[in-house]
């Protein structure tokens, strides 16, 4: 039986899934729902992965949004005063520190280094220390080790930062280690003296000197080390202080040195001129 063809359109458009134009509206015409209710349809939704995220509030909405697990019960964080043991007519009495105050509150005494440690924490008075063997001999680094002699450890490292020798360079770096050293001993930086240094000698290599016409000879490459003994001792204002002191003793009246006699003079030789 023949249907009519408005009859036909109408079916087609019944078994089309999803949202369609061709889809006839019911009357009245659906209300559409709020921005932030939309629901979108694709695979990641669908998934159910989409519970995992943070929901955000949308543009245009002032309605709170709901939270994706309802099932969850916000933790609720209660502050309890800290209370100590001493109590106030029957009733305890809260403080208001925290837990880990007495950790904060370590003296100086109390933190020390694993070098402090080690060393112990007797009063020192002075501290030694020797560099590694270099490929160096030992009359070369004696020169240096008599420059830096009796001064002050910046001085000296003053003194082989601006020289010219090649042992200089790390000669300076055993001085920097040796007066951090001391200072880990409570020794002041300001009164650190080079007080003693000396060279020692360190084992030769031995190698080959290839010669001509099939000869050879051994080379010996000597190696030496440096060793510096550091002292607490006056300052640069103490010396000035005390040179002061030794020339204003130097010092003596007109009355003293004056003489009234007759000017003698020594006669180194026969001649008079």
């Amino acid at each position: 039986m023949a249907r009519p063809l408005r009859s036909l359109v109408t079916v087609a458009q019944a078994s089309i899934a999803g949202p369609s134009s061709l889809r006839p509206l019911a009357v009245p015409a659906l209300r559409s729902s709020p921005v932030h209710q939309t629901q979108v349809r694709n695979a990641f939704s669908l998934s159910g992965w989409d519970k995992y995220l943070p929901s955000f509030r949308r543009g245009g909405s002032d309605e709170p949004i709901a939270a994706a697990e309802k099932g969850k019960k916000d933790e609720q964080i209660i502050d309890l005063p800290a209370t100590t043991g001493e109590k106030d007519g029957g009733e305890e009495v809260a403080s208001t520190g925290g837990l880990f105050d007495d950790l904060a509150k370590e003296s100086d005494e109390e933190k020390i280094g694993k070098r402090r440690r080690r060393r112990g924490t007797d009063t020192w008075t002075e501290h030694s220390y020797s560099s590694a063997r270099h490929k160096i001999s030992h009359r070369k680094l004696n020169d240096l080790s008599r420059q830096i002699a009796g001064l002050p450890v910046d001085e000296a490292i003053v003194q082989m930062q601006f020289s010219e020798k090649r042992a200089s360079s790390w000669v300076k770096s055993t001085l920097a280690i040796a007066r951090d050293h001391a200072m880990d001993k409570n020794l002041k930086r300001d009164k650190l003296v080079v007080a003693e240094t000396w060279v020692s000698k360190g084992p030769k290599i031995q190698r080959l000197d290839i010669k001509g016409r099939g000869k050879y000879g051994i080379k010996h490459h000597p190696s030496a080390k440096i060793h510096v003994v550091l002292r607490e001792g006056k300052t640069h204002e103490e010396k000035m202080a005390e040179r002061f002191e030794k020339d204003l003793r130097r010092v003596r009246s007109a009355g003293v040195v004056r003489e009234d006699g007759v000017i003698r003079r020594k006669v180194v030789s026969g001649w008079t001129w």
